[in-house]
């Protein structure tokens, strides 16, 4: 049976996809994916491979950071159907843990059990090529997705063992990847006449799309009402730069209640 499986290193995406974007590789903060048009993607580029193979599905690889909870789009992807999330670990660098023997596992494992017949591979990293080989050894076929400059990063070694390599370009990914500059706020407040919390709160949430704010509603309802720490770090970060110290606790309280309230009007513009 012709069964394609897709692995996805998600620092490599986010990575190399903003470098593309941006023209110089960004903070995993200020990058924003649309999931169902990136997955809907990599289903297409899985079907012009093997047009008469079936999905297995799409192995995402990503990393959790030290507080151990899923970002917003970490958790759209888990709930996304086909789709199956494997997460290792986020180092204070930023940098991934663990998520390159993942994959290899992953590989291994479903080529020795004859699950798949092929493999599309969205990564770079030369510690994947043991993993590409062994696949290979038991007759299956792997193919190497990746992101312009493919050749500039992803490994020779890597691109050299596999079967086929295909390239996208930024037309293919600027319409679900985009780069999100930090917003620079007015310190005195000057040219608004909101107070200063609900004017970070009202540009914030000016930049996310309706799905992205819902997203973030979604998450909230699921977890007692508290933001994610992907949305929640930064905006408390503005809104201390704004005052010149920390909130306290009930300014801290109240500024995450208005934050949500806010969210869920973005949310609702689109329905």
């Amino acid at each position: 049976m012709l069964q394609i499986a897709v692995f996805v290193d998600a620092g490599y995406l986010y990575a190399q996809g903003s470098a593309l974007i941006a023209g110089r590789k960004k903070p995993r903060v200020s990058v924003r994916l649309n999931v169902p048009a990136m997955i809907s993607d990599l289903l297409e580029e899985a079907r012009i491979l093997e047009p008469d193979g079936r999905l297995l599905r799409v192995y995402w690889y990503d990393g959790l950071t030290r507080g151990g909870a899923p970002t917003v789009e970490q958790r759209a992807l888990a709930d996304t159907p086909n789709v199956k999330c494997r997460f290792g670990t986020v180092n204070s660098r930023g940098e991934q843990k663990g998520v390159d023997s993942l994959i290899v596992t992953d590989l291994i494992e479903l080529a020795r059990g004859r699950a798949i017949s092929d493999a599309l591979i969205l990564a770079g990293d030369e510690d994947l090529r043991v993993g590409v080989q062994v696949a290979q050894s038991f007759g299956i076929r792997v193919h190497l997705l990746g992101i312009e400059p493919s050749r500039g990063s992803q490994s020779p070694d890597l691109l050299a063992e596999a079967d086929t390599v295909r390239e996208w370009g930024k037309t293919k990914v600027s319409p679900w990847l985009s780069v999100q500059e930090a917003l620079q706020t007015d310190p005195n407040g000057e040219g608004s006449g909101d107070d200063p919390l609900t004017s970070i709160i009202r540009q914030q949430i000016a930049a996310l799309s309706p799905q992205e704010a819902g997203d973030i509603c979604k998450f909230a309802a699921d977890n007692r009402n508290q933001l994610p720490s992907d949305f929640d770090r930064p905006i408390l970060g503005l809104a201390k730069a704004r005052l010149g110290r920390a909130l306290t606790d009930q300014e801290r309280k109240q500024f995450r209640i208005d934050a949500l309230g806010a969210l869920r009007g973005r949310a609702e513009s689109n329905l």
